[in-house]
């Protein structure tokens, strides 16, 4: 029996372990391990690995998401929206936190910045196809901003020609009327204010027209432009310069004299003068 074993096995008995030998029955057993053994075991290491670093891989992009959103809800300043983009850029909250970026910018008069951004988002618009509406939009915004008026007026006009369904056919409707008061020619602009307030449906938008129609008629282009934050900037120089100012010193002033009043005194009574009793002569 033993010898059909190491004939089948071709294991010869100085090479096997202690414990074959004092089992024979453990044989196919050492021989499959010789064999197969090592190479079943790593492919079964292999497979751990893999199926580790799947549920490792799902819970971190679990937690990655759910840092995302919450960076979503709580980033409001710029340099907290920055950051949440470098950190979760990728993510599927990444394109409204890019845009959520870019309206920063474009609050703060960073335009360029503003315009950059959006033609990131715009620049993978097929992938975000729910914000790419807003990401044109804004991005004739930020054109605007840079005084580039007929860049922007186009911009808003191909979108208002290619969306005539969009929720945001209006606003790109008085951007490139604005543009093109902007541009001197005011009274083109009022026109297409008339035209629109015409075809408007309902009286909010026809309010919405007037208004810009009003602030149009009023803008006047030789007064610069100011930021709320210069304005600021001025308002404290002023108190500044305000506090800088030396107090201004009263003159003093001059009491008069206090005068005491004469006091009132008794006339000096005079002692009576004795006079010399009179002598009667004496009778004869």
């Amino acid at each position: 029996m033993s010898e059909e074993i190491k004939t089948q096995t071709q294991t010869p008995d100085e090479n096997l372990p202690a414990f074959v030998k004092a089992a024979p029955e453990l044989l196919p057993v050492w021989d499959w391990w010789v064999k197969e053994g090592k190479s079943t075991l790593m492919m079964l290491a292999v497979a751990a690995l893999v199926v580790a670093g799947f549920y490792g891989g799902r819970n971190w992009l679990r937690a990655r998401d759910a840092a995302a959103n919450a960076a979503l809800v709580n980033a409001f300043t710029t340099e907290e929206l920055e950051t949440a983009v470098s950190k979760f850029g990728s993510t599927k909250v990444g394109p409204t936190l890019r845009l959520r970026l870019a309206k920063s910018y474009y609050d703060a008069a960073r335009y360029q910045d503003a315009l950059d951004v959006y033609d990131a988002v715009n620049a993978k618009a097929s992938s975000n196809a729910a914000f790419a509406d807003i990401a044109v939009v804004g991005r004739a915004y930020a054109l605007e901003g840079l005084s580039k008026f007929k860049e922007a007026q186009e911009a808003f006009a191909a979108y208002a020609q290619a969306n005539t369904n969009s929720y945001l056919l209006l606003t790109a409707q008085l951007g490139a009327a604005r543009c093109k008061a902007l541009q001197g020619d005011k009274d083109g602009a009022a026109k297409d204010f008339d035209a629109l307030k015409a075809a408007a449906k309902d009286d909010q938008a026809k309010d919405r027209i007037a208004r810009m129609a009003d602030a149009v008629k009023r803008h006047d282009p030789s007064r610069a432009a100011r930021s709320l934050f210069d304005a600021a900037n001025a308002a404290a120089d002023a108190v500044k310069a305000d506090k800088a100012k030396p107090a201004a010193t009263k003159p003093a002033e001059t009491k008069p004299a206090a005068t005491k009043p004469v006091e009132a005194k008794p006339a000096a009574t005079k002692p009576a003068e004795a006079k010399p009793a009179e002598t009667k002569p004496a009778a004869k």
